[in-house]
């Protein structure tokens, strides 16, 4: 599958690096060259797969595309490239964190994933990645365990690549169910920032289910 990752900050860096570790190979892409430049290197970085810098234009090509720019830019980005997204499998790694005063037709019962799914009809759009630092993400582990993402979407056909390629990246994906629970996923994510920030934690921590047994 031809795989691609808009945004090349930390959690950009981190998805590249989950799906080279998985043996693909990823464009990763920034409005910023440069920063394309240097994060590819990083992701690649001791990984089976590659990781290779790409203009936005040719990333939008992929048939998977991961959307790793701040909550306050997707939406604008989406609906920009609103035509070259159709038919392809977008993953919303977004919290509403820095977007929580920016946009006033947001209500608690919507989250960011549905509103990018409006914006790009023609889209199948998944909710992934979103309830563990990009520290962790880009580590796999947590507290010595397999990171588990969940992923939430309406189209399965479209979860099934996605939780693949975790699998071979040696986490775990677990199918969250509908697209409605990405409402569930991005207060998870919240709630785990707010403990970060009461337990002094630092930005190394994520969500994982334990079965008992």
């Amino acid at each position: 599958m031809n795989i691609s990752v808009i945004g090349a900050g930390p959690m950009g860096r981190a998805t590249a690096h989950l799906f080279a570790r998985a043996g693909e190979t990823v464009q990763l892409a920034d409005r910023c060259g440069d920063r394309a430049v240097r994060a590819a290197a990083d992701a690649g970085a001791g990984a089976p797969g590659t990781v290779v810098a790409r203009d936005v234009a040719s990333a939008l090509r992929a048939e998977l595309i991961t959307l790793a720019v701040g909550a306050d830019d997707v939406l604008g980005f989406v609906g920009e490239h609103r035509s070259a997204l159709a038919g392809k499998i977008l993953i919303d790694t977004t919290n509403p964190v820095e977007a929580a005063g920016a946009l006033p037709d947001r209500t608690p019962a919507t989250s960011m994933t549905e509103l990018i799914a409006e914006a790009a009809p023609q889209a199948s759009v998944v909710k992934a990645f979103n309830t563990s630092c990009a520290a962790t993400l880009f580590s796999g582990r947590l507290d010595g365990a397999h990171l588990d993402v969940f992923v939430a979407g309406d189209d399965y056909e479209a979860k099934i690549p996605v939780i693949e390629l975790i699998d071979r990246a040696g986490l775990r994906g677990l199918d969250a169910g509908d697209l409605h629970n990405a409402r569930v996923l991005e207060q998870m994510a919240l709630l785990c920032i707010e403990l970060i920030d009461r337990l002094g934690l630092g930005r190394n921590a994520g969500l994982k289910l334990l079965p008992d047994g």
